[in-house]
């Protein structure tokens, strides 16, 4: 058998357009092209694929089958066309993020639904962890942008989320039973969550007392559940956390100081003035260009 992409293609046009004048018109050729193509591939296939009703020919059974298994290859190669010519003019055939876990997912991937529908043949290659370095990640993993709350020197950097940190337990934890503002050696006593990382070659974790029984775990997903686990107390960010301290399964310990901490996360590019226009469209869609929020 030796049917082509092209015959397949015209067989879609067709289809598509509702008759072989219509296709003819659009591929820019002649409408007895059109017809030969369709019936070389009815004869290679040894198979009717339209049936005429009256002046309008119509996909058989058979044609409408074979059609939808042959369309994602033809999509796919169509894809595969555009970003070849996307890469003949300059532009990226791929965007590299690295992303702090930390940062909101519902913003993340609101930013990359956007982008991928504005640049629906650039392939975006995301890469998550905790206490990301943009040193490591533009160095080791190619990244074109990091968001992290680690300060880089000598790469452009942008405030652009402040996250609070809340220090809670759950309801039965025998922190609560402590009928006073907590203080530290209260704290000392019990076993704290922390999120460590061993992202850029050291240890990389949330602050703590050197004294202090502890609990490393590599996600803030592992962090609330063990806080949820009642095993441990944590600092949390809050708006991540919203639902259990409404619900009241989690609740915010009364310290005497530091309830809460802040994290700030900052946007980092190597040079946005060197990047292609897709970096800078992911960029400005992550808010590079807005007031930094808290939340």
């Amino acid at each position: 058998m030796d049917t082509t992409l092209d015959a397949w293609h015209i067989l879609q046009t067709v289809v598509q357009l509702g008759g072989f004048a219509p296709a003819a018109k659009q591929l820019n050729r002649s409408q007895s092209t059109i017809s030969y193509a369709i019936g070389r591939l009815q004869e290679q296939l040894g198979l009717r694929l339209f049936e005429m009703h009256g002046r309008k020919a119509r996909l058989t059974e058979v044609g409408r089958l074979l059609l939808a298994d042959a369309e994602p290859i033809l999509d796919g190669f169509n894809r595969l066309e555009q970003r070849a010519r996307l890469m003949a003019s300059g532009g990226a055939s791929e965007v590299r993020l690295s992303v702090d876990c930390i940062y909101p997912e519902d913003r993340l991937f609101a930013a990359l639904t956007a982008f991928s529908r504005a640049f629906p043949h650039v392939r975006t290659i995301l890469r998550q962890g905790a206490f990301l370095s943009a040193d490591t990640e533009f160095s080791l993993h190619k990244a074109q942008i990091c968001i992290t709350g680690l300060i880089t020197r000598e790469l452009f950097v942008k405030p652009i989320l402040m996250i609070r940190l809340l220090a809670v337990v759950r309801r039965d934890h025998p922190l609560l039973s402590i009928r006073r503002r907590l203080s530290r050696s209260d704290l000392m006593q019990h076993m704290l969550v922390v999120i460590e990382s061993l992202a850029s070659g050291g240890l990389k974790h949330q602050p703590r007392h050197p004294a202090q029984s502890m609990l490393p775990v590599g996600s803030i997903e592992s962090a609330i559940a063990a806080v949820r686990s009642g095993l441990c107390f944590g600092w949390l960010p809050e708006y991540r956390i919203q639902a259990e301290l409404d619900s009241g399964e989690f609740v915010a310990l009364p310290l005497s100081a530091g309830r809460t901490r802040e994290l700030r996360l900052n946007l980092v590019c190597k040079e946005m003035s060197a990047s292609s226009s897709e970096v800078n469209a992911l960029a400005e869609l992550l808010g590079i260009n807005r007031v930094m929020e808290a939340i």
